[in-house]
């Protein structure tokens, strides 16, 4: 369905916040909607990024407080930042520290 969104859905009445989906996924429902290959319903994301798939809109109504992308996005900067703070220890000889206290 190749329509245009004259209202934004976060506005309109009509796009329905999902109860145990994430709180920017909406979704409008066309009930009488009997033409072979027309969609049932027609979904939107607030943040601009609508799931493409059913593993993605799976996704949208497992995680209720946030945008699993954004999740997704801080798990992988989290776990860049820590890969990237790890570092071995310094090796110091006896000789070295015999010096250091000398001086």
């Amino acid at each position: 369905m190749a329509g245009e969104i004259y209202t934004h859905p976060s506005e309109n009445s009509n796009w329905r916040k999902h109860k145990n989906a994430c709180p920017c996924y909406r979704e409008r429902w066309f009930p009488c909607n009997d033409v072979s290959g027309e969609p049932m319903y027609q979904v939107f994301c607030l943040q601009g990024t609508p799931p493409e798939t059913l593993e993605e809109q799976d996704k949208c109504f497992r995680s209720k407080t946030r945008c699993w992308r954004l999740s997704e996005q801080k798990k992988a900067s989290s776990s860049q930042a820590a890969a990237g703070t790890q570092e071995e220890p310094v090796k110091v000889s006896r000789n070295e520290k015999r010096a250091s206290k000398a001086s």
